[in-house]
């Protein structure tokens, strides 16, 4: 599988999947680009999906010489990434931490961005979102991997998935486990924190959709609102008692949503 090496030396890996306009999908905290699995089997017939594994993260690495870890910091290695793809303009869509990437991306360079899609997103990490990162933070500090994962899954996955199918819950902790680096995480905690986007959302002007779950104790619904409110014209969309990763636990809806929306600006 292909990498690319950005300018301060980090290691990206990306993956190119279907035919027709690019649409890049950008992943969150602590997860791999197989989260957008369920997503790519439902656009490539009508989109190429680029998915790519965030620096320190699966099979992407970061060097000594690396730029310190932030949204922008992403941001600017994912316009790397589609200049050297030769991409513009692109369709792109974020969930999580990686929400927060795709408005750094579109804030410094609107020429690369055709529409936007904004999952389980915030623009300033205040009150209940600053404490539960920090929350997270400090665990990772005082537990090892597995121990932290058997408390942060329950942020990300609802009851009902919880009771409905625990051997896949089970599997995802396993291999989540399996491919993090604890001090890596550590620090896209600490770029979640310190994400503020808010004042400077009024200038996207592509077609944007925001969604979340009503459920998602990560990043409750009043964050994904507000920013929702604060670009004009966005679409918001609140998933009946869905979670975090809604992607996930409701992929046909989820996809419904979001495929209908990128047709409609295709």
């Amino acid at each position: 599988m292909p990498h690319f090496t950005t300018l301060n030396g980090s290691r990206i890996f990306y993956k190119r999947v279907g035919q027709g306009p690019p649409l890049l999908l950008i992943m969150g905290t602590g997860l791999d680009h197989s989260v957008w699995n369920q997503q790519v089997n439902s656009y490539y017939n009508n989109f190429e999906c680029i998915v790519f594994d965030n620096p320190g993260l699966g099979e992407s690495w970061r060097t000594p010489k690396s730029d310190p870890l932030t949204t922008a910091s992403i941001a600017k290695d994912v316009v790397e990434l589609l200049e050297h793809l030769e991409l513009k303009p692109v369709h792109v869509s974020g969930l999580s931490l990686g929400s927060c990437v795709a408005q750094e991306l579109v804030l410094a360079r609107p020429d690369l961005v055709k529409t936007l899609q904004l999952h389980g997103t915030w623009a300033r990490a205040d009150g209940y979102v600053r404490r539960k990162f920090q929350a997270q933070i400090n665990l990772l500090r005082w537990l090892d991997l597995r121990a932290f994962y058997e408390i942060n899954v329950l942020w990300l996955i609802t009851p009902e998935y919880f009771r409905r199918y625990p051997d896949v819950v089970e599997s995802q902790i396993n291999t989540i486990v399996s491919r993090a680096d604890k001090r890596e995480l550590i620090q896209q905690y600490e770029a979640d924190i310190d994400h503020d986007t808010l004042s400077r959302l009024h200038r996207v002007t592509v077609p944007t959709l925001v969604t979340v779950g009503s459920y998602d104790v990560a990043t409750p619904p009043l964050y994904s609102r507000e920013v929702a409110e604060a670009i004009d014209g966005a679409e918001f969309v609140v998933f009946e008692e869905g979670g975090h990763l809604h992607n996930v636990e409701n992929p046909e809806q989820f996809n419904r949503v979001t495929l209908d929306f990128l047709l409609r600006h295709r």
